[in-house]
C-alpha cells in the first residue's frame, strides 16, 4: 500500500531535507477529518490511471458539487456535507478517488438501503468502512429522506432530456464560433461549460445513487414473488435504453455529437505527455448490426409467467431499475461530450491568455478562465507533482484513519454480471477476434468497448462491479460477462477458457 501525503503535510515534506520526494500539488488535496476511507471505485475502472489537473477540475470538482447538492436536498444539509474540508472525490496526491465512507453513510440514512448495497454495486464488493462519527439525520428530517429521494429520482429523465438539448446547443455554438472567431466569446463559453458540467455530473451522481435504491427494491420484490430469483437476477438489470448504440450509429457524421467517441473519455490533455502514455484509446469503428436484440426479453418472459398483479409488481421494480441505469448512461455520455468540447475550449483559452501549450494541463479551468493564472514556479511544482504521482501505484482502497494498517486493501470477489456460458480463445482489448466465440479479457473497459462486443462470446475483467459500464453493455448486448476476476490479469491471448456469466466462474481449458 502506497502512502499518500495529505496536503497539510506536503509543504513540510517539501522543505524536509533528504526526503527525495516532490511535493504534491495544492489542488484539492484536503481529506475529511472523520471520513477518511477512500476507494478508486469506478474512476479507477474507466479513467486513465491519473487525470491531469485540468481534467480533474472538469470531472472531480463538478462531481463533488453535484454530490453535495443531491445529498443536501435528500438529507436536509447535515453539517458533514458542507465546508471546504470535505472532498467527496478527493484528489489525493493527484489520484482520483470516490469517497467510500460518504456514500456508505448516505445509504445508512435511507430506509431499505445499507452500506453493503453501495459497496456491492459500485465498489467491487469490498467491506464497508466502520461507521463514521458524523452527524446523524434525526426526527422529521429522517422521515422525509425517502420521499425526497423518490422525488429526485422521478425528475431525472426530464432533467436529462433538457440537458441533452442544452449540450447540443453548446456544441453547435462553440463549433460555429471557432469557424467565425471565438476569442470574444471565450468567457461566455467557459462560464456556460462550467454550469453544464455541474448539472450533468449532478444528474449522473443522483441516478448512480438512485440505482442502488432501485436495485434494493427490485431484489426485495423479485425475491418475494419469483422463485429462485437469484438465478435470473442477471436478466433483470437491463437499462431501458442505451445512448451508446445511437451515438455509435452517428459516427459517420462529421462534427456531430458522437465526435467524442474518437477520443479518450476523461482526459482532455490526452495528446500531452505524460498523459498520452496512459490514455485509454477507443477500440474501433462501430460494428455493423449485432445489437443483440431479441423478440422478447427474459424480463418480459418472466413477467408473463406471473399473475397480473405480481407481474405488474415485478415489471415495475425492474423497469424502475432499468430507467435509473439508462439515465445514468445517458448523463455520462453528455458529460463526455462536454469534456470533448473543452478539448477545443481550453486550447483557445490558453492561447488567448498567453499560456504555453505545454502548461495548461497543469491548471484548473477556473484558473485558466480567472483573473490571473498561477506563476511559472507553481506550474513547475505541479509538473513535478504529476510526475511523482504517475510513478506511484494506485491502490484500490485507501484507509487514512490514524493507526490504520498499510495492508487494508480488500480482496476482490469475482461476480457474474451478464448471464450465459461461453468457451473460447482469449483475446486482448486491442485485438480483433478472428474466430467465433472469442473471450475478451482485460483490466477494465468502458463504453468504448462497444464496437467489439458483437464479435466476442464473453468478457472477463480484472476490475468492475454489477453496475460497471462494461457490465451494463454486456447485458444489453447479450454477452456473458464476469468482472473482478483474478485470472483476468494472468490469462494471455491464445489460451482457451470457460466463462459462466451466471455464477462468475472462469477456468482455463488448456
Amino acid at each position: 500500500m502506497t502512502t499518500v501525503v495529505p496536503a497539510a503535510d506536503a509543504a513540510a515534506q517539501a522543505d524536509a531535507p533528504g526526503t527525495g520526494q516532490a511535493p504534491f500539488s495544492r489542488v484539492d488535496t484536503a481529506v475529511h477529518p472523520q471520513l477518511r476511507v477512500y476507494s478508486a471505485g469506478n474512476f479507477g475502472e474507466v479513467a486513465p490511471e491519473r487525470l491531469s489537473p485540468m481534467s480533474w477540475s472538469l470531472v472531480g470538482r463538478p462531481m463533488e458539487l453535484g454530490t453535495r447538492r443531491f445529498i443536501g436536498r435528500v438529507l436536509g444539509k447535515p453539517r458533514w456535507t458542507t465546508g471546504s474540508t470535505y472532498i467527496f472525490t478527493g484528489y489525493l496526491g493527484l489520484r482520483p478517488y470516490h469517497n467510500l465512507t460518504a456514500y456508505c453513510h448516505v445509504a445508512d440514512e435511507v430506509v431499505l438501503t445499507e452500506p453493503e448495497d453501495v459497496t456491492e454495486a459500485y465498489f467491487e464488493g469490498v467491506q464497508p468502512p466502520p461507521p463514521a462519527d458524523v452527524e446523524r439525520v434525526m426526527g422529521w428530517r429522517k422521515v422525509m429522506v425517502g420521499p425526497r429521494m423518490l422525488s429526485e429520482l422521478l425528475r431525472l429523465r426530464t432533467r436529462n432530456a433538457k440537458l441533452e438539448q442544452q449540450v447540443f446547443a453548446f456544441e453547435q455554438d462553440v463549433r460555429e464560433a471557432q469557424a467565425n472567431g471565438i476569442d470574444w466569446r471565450l468567457g461566455e463559453f467557459a462560464a456556460r461549460g462550467k454550469r453544464l458540467l455541474e448539472l450533468v455530473w449532478e444528474v449522473h451522481i443522483t441516478c448512480t445513487s438512485g440505482a442502488v435504491a432501485a436495485e434494493v427494491v427490485r431484489r426485495k420484490v423479485t425475491d418475494k414473488l419469483v422463485p429462485q430469483a437469484h438465478a435470473v437476477a442477471g436478466w433483470l438489470r437491463e437499462p431501458s435504453e442505451l445512448p451508446w448504440n445511437r451515438l455509435f450509429g452517428l459516427t459517420q457524421m462529421r462534427e456531430g455529437p458522437s465526435d467524442f467517441l474518437e477520443k479518450v473519455f476523461y482526459e482532455v490533455a490526452d495528446d500531452h505527455l505524460p498523459w498520452s502514455d496512459y490514455a485509454i484509446r477507443p477500440l474501433a469503428k462501430p460494428a455493423e448490426g449485432g445489437d443483440g436484440a431479441t423478440d422478447i426479453s427474459p424480463r418480459e418472459a418472466l413477467v408473463g409467467m406471473r399473475s397480473a398483479l405480481r407481474g405488474r409488481l415485478v415489471d415495475g421494480s425492474v423497469l424502475f431499475l432499468g430507467d435509473m441505469m439508462s439515465v445514468r448512461e445517458q448523463s455520462k455520455s453528455l458529460a463526455m461530450r462536454l469534456l470533448h468540447v473543452h478539448r477545443t475550449l481550453v486550447r483557445e483559452l490558453a492561447r488567448a491568455r498567453g499560456v504555453a501549450a505545454a502548461d495548461w494541463p497543469y491548471l484548473s479551468m477556473d484558473e485558466l478562465a480567472g483573473a490571473r493564472v498561477p506563476a511559472p514556479a507553481e506550474i513547475e511544482l505541479r509538473r513535478e507533482s504529476c510526475a511523482e504521482a504517475l510513478a506511484l501505484t494506485m491502490p484500490d482502497y485507501l484507509d487514512l484513519r490514524p493507526g490504520a494498517g498499510a495492508d487494508a486493501a480488500p480482496r476482490r470477489r469475482p461476480a457474474g454480471v451478464s448471464p450465459g456460458v461461453c468457451e473460447g480463445t482469449v483475446i486482448g482489448i486491442e485485438d480483433m477476434p478472428t474466430e467465433e466465440g472469442a473471450v475478451l479479457v482485460c483490466e477494465s473497459a468502458d463504453a468504448n468497448i462497444m464496437p467489439i462486443l458483437p464479435f466476442v462470446g464473453a468478457v472477463v475483467t480484472a476490475r468492475g462491479s454489477q453496475y460497471s459500464h462494461v457490465a451494463i453493455l454486456c447485458r444489453e448486448m447479450g454477452v456473458p460477462a464476469v468482472v473482478s476476476h483474478p485470472l483476468a490479469s494472468q490469462l494471455t491471448p491464445g489460451r482457451r477458457v470457460h466463462v459462466n456469466g451466471d455464477t462468475g466462474e472462469v477456468r482455463t481449458l488448456d
